[in-house]
């Protein structure tokens, strides 16, 4: 919101009155009138914008924010479904992991992981990279990529499952970029990050199933970063060994 802020106020400190312009920062915001609307609605109102230009802002501000809207879904859905579909959407090889889908393929499958490709077994997580510090929705607090580099953002994937699969996929979401690593479940054990969840006593340490999370930054994460056209190749070279 940075970017928009100072366009917004450069334009407002040359034509608004100081009184308006406080009043308007001091509303609530109530979706879909937030504070940036009723800012460019008033600067329209004084005509020291145009509709055009109002349209142009708007479109640059889409342009650099292209995945924001991924910062409004709610965790459920972002965490189940949107990374794997994202996926598939990019790579139709990928075969969505069902007890139908893999009846002759894995038919002892019972949900424990998302995709199947070739025979090999896939996770995939996503996290979204935003201020800890800041208050406000998500989306509000959403970082740019060179701002979560900035502030060492720490990617935090969680209900990983190294026994149940073979290959992850992680996904980092920023308003401008999406990340991409691809790592073994042999390579995740090995960096010595994966910590317990404790979700329950047959999940935890020394379990079976062991379930665990990391929280780990871009630079921790470099070893295994991909090209997002590289996604499919890493997948079959790293499952395959």
């Amino acid at each position: 919101m940075k970017e928009l802020d100072q366009i917004i106020y450069s334009i407002l400190r040359k034509n608004g009155k100081e009184d308006i312009i406080e009043k308007i920062d001091q509303e609530k915001n109530v979706y879909p009138f937030g504070r940036e609307n009723r800012m460019l609605a008033y600067l329209l109102s004084l005509g020291a914008i145009t509709f055009d230009q109002y349209e142009k802002i708007s479109e640059d501000y889409a342009r650099r924010n292209k995945y924001l809207d991924l910062f409004e879904l709610f965790p459920r859905t972002f965490g189940q479904t949107w990374g794997e579909a994202h996926i598939r959407q990019l790579f139709p090889d990928f075969i969505q992991a069902t007890k139908e889908n893999l009846a002759n393929a894995y038919p002892d499958f019972d949900g424990e992981f998302d995709l199947w490709l070739d025979g090999i077994r896939v996770e995939v997580k996503a996290c979204r990279a935003n201020s800890t510090k800041a208050k406000g929705s998500l989306a509000s607090r959403a970082f740019l990529h060179r701002e979560a580099v900035e502030e060492e953002f720490k990617y935090h994937f969680q209900q990983l499952k190294p026994s149940c699969c073979d290959v992850f996929i992680w996904i980092g979401v920023c308003r401008d970029a999406l990340l991409y690593w691809v790592l073994t479940s042999a390579e995740l054990v090995e960096t010595g990050k994966l910590g317990s969840q404790h979700r329950n006593e047959q999940t935890g340490s020394g379990a079976k199933v062991f379930e665990g999370q990391v929280f780990m930054t871009e630079e921790d994460l470099r070893p295994f970063q991909v090209e997002e056209t590289d996604v499919l190749d890493c997948v079959r070279a790293k499952g395959h060994r």
